[in-house]
């Protein structure tokens, strides 16, 4: 039993540094957030509708933008109210939508819409 415990107690720290070092050589496995491009238009019927459709699949494309545009601030997007009252937007850390070939997540995609006039395009 104690020969079994020093060979354990050599082997996992070996087995999880090792698990560290295999992880954080992976490109997939990057804790750093990617950058948004600023020229990146994002559309309320192409990007926004379809995430809000998941949940209010019942209410119209106006309904939908009506709701959000009067929770939306243009001036300051991050002070936006529905990013703050809307569970779906900002729990477990957002979900990620692809628009083009950037990986965008749900809050920053409002913000951008935001910071682009929430227009209703």
């Amino acid at each position: 039993m104690n020969r079994k415990a020093r060979i354990l107690r050599r082997l996992i720290p070996s087995l999880l540094v090792a698990g560290m070092i295999i992880l954080s050589s992976c490109e997939k496995y990057s804790w750093v957030k990617g950058e948004v491009p600023e020229d990146l238009v994002i559309s309320f019927s192409q990007n926004i509708y379809p995430f809000c459709s998941g949940c209010h699949r019942s209410w119209s494309t106006e309904r939908t933008y009506d709701n959000l545009f009067e929770n939306t601030d243009i001036i300051t997007p991050a002070s936006s109210r529905i990013l703050s009252i809307h569970s779906s937007i900002t729990a477990f850390g957002s979900q990620m939508i692809q628009i083009d070939t950037v990986l965008i997540s749900a809050p920053d995609m409002i913000k951008l819409w935001a910071s682009q006039g929430a227009p209703s395009n």
